[in-house]
């Protein structure tokens, strides 16, 4: 009767011990499929997919500059950097990134500058700044605090004629001086010789909208 008893107490323990190893797998398997539901809920999920398979993205520790920032951005933004011109201009409430076809014809350009600012203006509002850390090789300043302050921040898309724009907005004085440390270090990274002064930078982009 104790062998019984002792055989039956050794099947017991050795129940036991498997039994978290049997629901492991659906645990994790669970998981990773929420994982996957909430990476195909993202804005930029394409963009995001398509650097993973990229060869710029390989290329991650070399220096943000010359042909190497246009390479990543050509990869990350989805249009060619040499056929458009980036613009970041400061402003009092927040600021402003835009982009245009180099050519008024190029709809080409044209079609893919507006979608990838369609998913930047969704993008930079849920706190995520992947495209901007990936064309840079590394997260610019003031980016960190926009994710953290991204409630407090608005991002709105306007199309141009030639191109598109976000328009950041914000009353919160920390997420402001966040927002010009991001749009200054886009100024000087992409070369774009863009004000680096609220007043001056307003009356640019006025006379942008005149032209």
């Amino acid at each position: 009767m104790r062998k019984i008893a002792f055989v039956l107490a050794a099947l017991l323990a050795a129940f036991l011990f498997t039994a978290p190893a049997f629901s492991r797998p659906q645990q994790d398997s669970a998981k990773d499929k929420s994982q996957q539901d909430a990476m195909k809920d993202c804005p930029l999920h394409e963009q995001h997919m398509a650097l993973n398979k990229s060869p710029a993205s390989a290329h991650s520790h070399q220096s943000a500059s010359g042909p190497t920032l246009e390479s990543r951005g050509s990869a990350a933004m989805g249009f060619e950097q040499a056929k458009t011109t980036h613009h970041f201009f400061l402003k009092s409430d927040g600021g402003a990134i835009q982009v245009q076809a180099n050519d008024p014809q190029d709809t080409v350009s044209l079609g893919q500058i507006r979608k990838h600012f369609h998913g930047i203006a969704a993008a930079f509002a849920a706190g995520d700044f992947q495209i901007p850390m990936t064309v840079h090789d590394t997260l610019p300043p003031g980016a960190n605090a926009m994710k953290r302050l991204h409630e407090k921040i608005h991002y709105t898309y306007e199309e141009m004629p030639t191109g598109a724009r976000v328009v950041i907005k914000t009353d919160d004085s920390s997420a402001l001086d966040a927002i010009h440390d991001f749009l200054r270090y886009q100024i000087r990274e992409h070369e774009t010789s863009d004000p680096g002064t609220c007043r001056r930078a307003e009356n640019a982009i006025r006379q942008e909208d005149r032209s």
